[in-house]
């Protein structure tokens, strides 16, 4: 099973050890971005399975203030090459849509949204850094599926937690069809986007994540992971059964 755990930087850093046979998903800190000893550390004692999770808090390759889609292109172009120079081997990054918007609204962004990525796919492609897109805003998973099919290379990153809170197609099975190969796991109370351990919350993680046990599993939760490691092992084990 190829699991990995979410970090901030910083956090990373700061950590003596990662469980064991765990990888790491490292968020790349807008703030230490473009500080070279912090990429330095991590490169000397990172785990040998890596990803990084590409800058997102207030960025928009859409936004109509020009200003911001330029930061948003060089915080994405940045963050692949300290991926890159980190060795890893995936980014994940979200698509910027503002909460709330209608399907209408998702749809008519998608092309834009898939005209605008071009450097992007172009940069992560020649790092031969795979690039996923992740499920955050969007009110159904139609207008990422018009991106993704745009780029047969990106891939597409679940987040369970994201449909049921943000957007209108709250189950996992619509999503699913966009055949995720990178999932970002934790449990909510269906309101909050809590990152609590796997079957704390309302997600019923053992219904549905069974058939995706063998691509690559980030869990997101806050605090000590053990919880959601644990039933992680029973699921692949087979010792738990759809509830």
């Amino acid at each position: 099973m190829d699991l990995r755990l979410a970090l901030g930087l910083a956090e990373a850093l700061e950590r003596p050890s990662f469980p064991e046979g765990v990888g790491l998903e490292v968020y790349l800190d807008p703030g230490l971005l473009e500080e070279d000893e912090p990429f330095r550390q991590l490169a000397a004692k990172r785990p040998k399975r890596l990803s990084v999770h590409l800058p997102f808090w207030n960025l928009d390759l859409l936004s109509p203030d020009p200003e911001v889609r330029g930061l948003t292109l060089r915080r994405l172009l940045l963050g692949l090459d300290r991926a890159a120079e980190l060795g890893a081997d995936r980014a994940v990054f979200h698509s910027g849509i503002p909460h709330g918007r209608t399907p209408e609204e998702d749809q008519r962004r998608a092309e834009r949204l898939a005209a605008a990525l071009k450097p992007v796919v172009r940069r992560a492609e020649i790092l031969g850094v795979e690039l996923f897109l992740e499920n955050t805003h969007e009110p159904s998973p139609e207008g990422l599926k018009a991106v993704l099919e745009a780029y047969p290379e990106l891939g597409f990153c679940f987040d369970a937690a994201h449909a049921r809170v943000f957007s209108h197609t709250p189950e996992p099975a619509p999503w699913l069809e966009l055949d995720p190969h990178h999932l970002h796991l934790n449990d909510t109370d269906g309101l909050f986007d809590r990152h609590w351990n796997l079957g704390q919350g309302v997600l019923g993680h053992r219904d549905w994540l069974g058939p995706f046990l063998d691509r690559t599993l980030v869990l997101e939760v806050r605090g000590d992971p053990g919880p959601s490691l644990r039933l992680l092992q029973e699921l692949a084990a087979g010792r738990l059964t759809p509830s």
